[in-house]
C-alpha cells in the first residue's frame, strides 16, 4: 500500500517535474563538475600529469576540457539559442536597446560598488579580478576565449536559464540569481570574510542580466550581452598589460 502511494506521488509529481527540468539540473551539475575540474582531473588519474606539462600543452588541455563542455551546453539548449537568435533577429532595434540599457545599469552599479568596496578594504580590485590579469598575462588568447565564450556561456545558462526555469517568482529569481553569480566570483578566491562584500558588485550585474530574461525570455540576449562584456574587458587588459 505504502508502496503504490510512493510510486503515484513519484508518477504524478516528481516525474512530471524531472521531465520538465531535466535540462537544468543536467547544466547545474555540468557546471559543478567543470568547477570542480572533473576531466583534468581525470586525465590526471591516467598518468597523465597536468602540472608538469608545457605551459602550452597544458592549455591546450584546458583548452579541449572547454570545448566538450561547450559542445554539451550547446546541444542541450540548442532550440532555446537559435530561437533566441530569431527573436533578435525579428526586433532587434527594442532587444538591442533594453540589453544595451540593462548592461548600462549593470555596469553603474558594478563600477560604483566596487569603488566603494575598494576604498574600504583599500584594495585596487577584488582578489578574482587579480587572479583574472595573473592568467591573462599567462595565456591571454585562452583566456579571451574562456572569459569571452566559455564563461557567459555556461553562467547565463546556469545562473539565468537553469535557475529561471527552477524559480519562476521573477524577483525571487532575480535576487538568488545575482547573488549566486556574486559568490561564484568570491568564492574561489577570498582570503578574508571582507572580501564577500564583492558580492555585491558582481551581483549587481547578475542581477541586471537575470532582469534581461525575464523582460525578454531569451536566453540568447543576456549570453551575447556577458560575452560583449567579457570580451571587451579582456581586451582592455591586454593592450594594458
Amino acid at each position: 500500500m505504502t508502496d503504490d502511494i510512493v510510486k503515484n506521488l513519484y508518477d504524478k509529481y516528481f516525474k512530471k517535474w524531472l521531465n520538465k527540468n531535466y535540462k537544468f539540473i543536467i547544466t547545474i551539475l555540468l557546471y559543478i563538475l567543470y568547477q570542480s575540474n572533473f576531466l583534468i582531473s581525470f586525465v590526471e588519474s591516467l598518468g597523465l600529469s597536468i602540472v608538469n606539462m608545457t605551459i602550452t600543452l597544458r592549455v591546450l588541455c584546458f583548452f579541449i576540457n572547454d570545448i566538450i563542455y561547450i559542445i554539451t551546453l550547446f546541444f542541450l539548449f540548442k532550440k532555446e539559442i537559435i530561437n533566441g537568435l530569431k527573436d533578435l533577429k525579428q526586433n532587434f532595434t527594442e532587444r538591442a536597446i533594453l540589453s544595451l540599457n540593462c548592461w548600462i545599469v549593470g555596469c553603474v552599479l558594478m563600477t560604483t560598488s566596487s569603488v566603494i568596496i575598494s576604498f574600504i578594504l583599500k584594495q585596487e580590485v577584488s582578489n578574482n579580478e587579480a587572479l583574472v590579469r595573473q592568467s591573462i598575462q599567462l595565456a591571454p588568447i585562452y583566456m579571451l576565449f574562456t572569459c569571452s565564450v566559455l564563461a557567459p556561456l555556461f553562467e547565463e545558462l546556469v545562473f539565468r536559464k537553469s535557475l529561471y526555469g527552477l524559480i519562476r517568482h521573477k524577483w525571487l529569481f532575480i535576487m538568488i540569481s545575482g547573488l549566486g553569480f556574486g559568490l561564484l566570483h568570491v568564492l574561489g578566491s577570498y582570503n578574508n570574510p571582507q572580501d564577500f562584500l564583492y558580492i555585491v558588485p558582481y551581483g549587481s550585474m547578475g542581477c541586471a542580466f537575470a532582469y534581461l530574461l525575464t523582460k525578454t525570455n531569451n536566453i540568447t540576449l543576456p549570453i551575447i550581452i556577458h560575452m560583449l562584456h567579457n570580451t571587451i574587458l579582456v581586451v582592455v587588459q591586454i593592450i594594458g598589460g
